[in-house]
């Protein structure tokens, strides 16, 4: 893969000019550059502003609109309806939750079988939100940093996660949230 990403220009003709080879690309000919490891940036000709993810997005929605699903509507909603702080969250969350799993995918020699993908979560959850003083910690909690460092073992079984100290970070957060946007 390399280091630095192709640079692809667009121009008012809606045509897409890469610079590495120094020919027209189409939108599959950009989808293939990302599916071979790629990294694209599309900046517009005149202005110079990057379109890399509206381009992306449109890649997604014209060519592949099964994985669009991999958003729940509600999902959808929630984002419509978001003000800045909490946009500003989801984009951080989604910024971390993409860097856990490339860290996952290329130190991790389990890699290709993330079977509990819920115990990186549940690790990544961890490490944001810890436990509050006096809740009680689920047992599996401090193996699961082990597995993700190390990869779950095949012979190993993962116990059932508790999702009561979860929901009760949760109900925190929000009610903080609500507290932060009554302020404002």
């Amino acid at each position: 893969m390399p280091d630095s990403p192709i640079s692809i220009k667009r121009y008012p003709n809606r045509r897409y000019y890469a610079s590495h080879t120094s020919k027209y690309v189409s939108l599959q000919e950009i989808e293939a550059l990302v599916q071979e490891g790629h990294t694209i940036e599309i900046r517009d000709s005149q202005t110079g502003d990057d379109l890399t993810r509206a381009v992306l997005t449109q890649i997604i929605m014209e060519r592949h609109p099964e994985k669009m699903s991999l958003f729940p509507t509600d999902m959808l909603h929630f984002i419509l309806r978001s003000n800045d702080a909490m946009s500003s969250f989801l984009r951080d969350y989604f910024l971390h939750s993409l860097t856990y799993l490339d860290y996952l995918q290329n130190h991790s020699p389990a890699a290709t079988t993330l079977a509990q993908p819920m115990h990186w979560v549940k690790a990544w959850l961890d490490g944001i939100a810890p436990t509050p003083p006096g809740e009680p910690t689920s047992p599996d909690q401090s193996t699961v940093p082990e597995q993700a460092t190390n990869g779950p073992s095949e012979s190993e079984s993962a116990p059932a996660p508790d999702p009561t100290p979860l929901s009760a970070r949760l109900q925190q957060i929000e009610e903080r949230l609500t507290q932060i946007e009554s302020k404002e």
